[in-house]
């Protein structure tokens, strides 16, 4: 009998078959997303881009990004460290505000008192701070050491060193501003065979995180003499802060925050992407937030023999869904840059550009390439029934120029037989000769340079059901 089968609304995006097996898979779920999403729910939407903001600053990875923004609210400065330099832009171009810097060493940066304040390694330059105009200097860096890591918590500085596990803290600052102290510290169990990886501030502690466990520091008088939470990061800039709490990556998966008890593990409809991940680049994942979404970039990975890209895997908070984004150079940094007027995302990548993240229908020129990649699909309650069809109708808006392909059955990872390619506005009708077939797995793919496209599903016109397959 000769049907009309409308292919379910994705709404739940990836869910991989790792981890639920193509004949259980939710019907309004895929394998594989790259650069669509599904904010809105029902259908898939492509990307926005990436556009370079000011010129092209160098050649080496951006290994740091801050934001200064004086309290008065006059003042506005995004900052970037490339090789031995930090950059300030002032709305309109880079320029230098230090140098001398140890190259390809991490920059990090926390604000206080109207100063932005700066460490690059626990054996490389002395803290640093910034005021907005001039360069970098020390004034109120008072005693605090050159350091890994630096946060601000409770009315102090805090900076952390690999090499010994210690964490130093200032004296509470001053009514008129000012740092002072910086000698003292607390050693978060040393040399136990985790180095300290990150610090963060939390509205109850201060976390200071190491490869497999995270401490907490209450006061300079109180803090855990034993890790109580069973997770950490290898990777400081792993760790993002959101509207729905902190989070970062393990080993293991992507993790939200538990501040008492069992870390709550939000990765696993990806976990082989996030298995993925080569342990070399553990820790050099970076990560970011928007208003609706989590990004960490992880660099290149390979799934079913296939090579995969400078790629960020994304959720949206709101629904769960996990999508993968790939860009045409590695995103090594983010961070936010208000300039009065626009509080905007931006990144930095392997060359020693900056752009404006989620802006423009290209990545800084490059088209935006795209893939989806349906589960395999059954039709029948009895999975050995054999199927045909003639005809398939795809639904969307813009998306001109994409490329549709299917594999039935025993069809190889990579072998894709070819529907054609979409022509017509809203709706398109394609034959083809699928016949007698047990399953069926669908693909979109191509490259965009124009204004994100729609795609809304799949109609399979004129399937015919031809019956269980007989044992002998």
């Amino acid at each position: 009998m000769s049907e009309k089968i409308p292919l379910p609304n994705i709404t739940k995006s990836i869910i991989r078959e790792a981890v639920v097996d193509s004949s259980l898979s939710p019907p309004d779920s895929v394998e594989l997303l790259i650069n669509l999403h599904t904010d809105s729910l029902g259908a898939l939407t492509l990307r926005k881009g990436l556009t370079l903001l000011g010129a092209s600053i160098g050649s080496v990875p951006v290994l740091g990004i801050g934001n200064y923004r004086n309290n008065a609210g006059t003042n506005y400065k995004a900052l970037a460290a490339v090789g031995t330099e930090i950059y300030a832009f002032d709305g309109t171009s880079w320029s230098s505000v230090r140098s001398g810097l140890t190259s390809q060493s991490r920059v990090r940066f926390t604000n206080l008192v109207d100063y932005i304040f700066m460490v690059n390694g626990n054996g490389n330059q002395g803290l640093g701070t910034y005021n907005g105009s001039g360069s970098f200097g020390t004034t109120n860096a008072a005693s605090l050491p050159a350091g890994d890591f630096i946060e601000n918590y409770r009315s102090r500085i805090w900076v952390g060193k690999s090499s010994d596990d210690k964490v130093y803290y200032s004296d509470v600052v001053t009514t008129d501003g000012t740092i002072t102290g910086g000698t003292s510290f607390i050693q978060v169990s040393p040399q136990d065979g985790e180095k300290l990886t990150g610090l963060k501030r939390h509205p109850r502690a201060l976390l200071v995180f190491k490869q497999n466990h995270i401490y907490r520091i209450f006061s300079i008088n109180s803090t855990d003499p034993d890790p109580s939470i069973k997770r950490g990061t290898y990777s400081n800039e792993s760790i993002i802060e959101c509207k729905s709490g902190i989070y970062y990556h393990h080993p293991t998966g992507f993790y939200k925050f538990n501040f008492d008890g069992e870390q709550e593990e939000i990765s696993r409809p990806i976990i082989d992407i996030v298995q993925a991940i080569p342990r070399s680049y553990y820790e050099n994942i970076s990560g970011w937030s928007d208003d609706d979404h989590i990004y960490w970039s992880v660099g290149d990975i390979t799934l079913n023999g296939v090579v995969f890209s400078n790629i960020v895997c994304v959720q949206t908070l709101s629904t769960k869904n996990w999508t993968i984004y790939s860009y045409g150079s590695e995103i090594r940094s983010a961070g936010l840059y208000d300039n009065g007027t626009l509080l905007r995302t931006i990144v930095g990548n392997d060359v020693g550009s900056v752009f404006t993240f989620d802006s423009g229908t290209t990545d800084n020129g490059t088209p935006i390439f795209y893939d989806l990649q349906t589960h395999w699909l059954y039709f029948s309650q009895v999975k050995t029934t054999r199927k045909s069809f003639t005809e398939l109708a795809t639904l969307h808006e813009n998306a001109q120029g994409g490329n549709l392909s299917y594999q039935i059955d025993n069809d190889g990872p990579n072998q894709w037989k070819s529907i054609g390619t979409i022509k017509k506005d809203l709706e398109q009708i394609d034959s083809l000769n699928a016949k007698s077939f047990m399953r069926i797995r669908f693909r979109l793919s191509g490259s965009s340079s124009g204004s994100p496209f729609i795609f809304r599903g799949w109609e399979l016109l004129n399937i015919l059901i031809e019956g269980e397959i007989k044992k002998p």
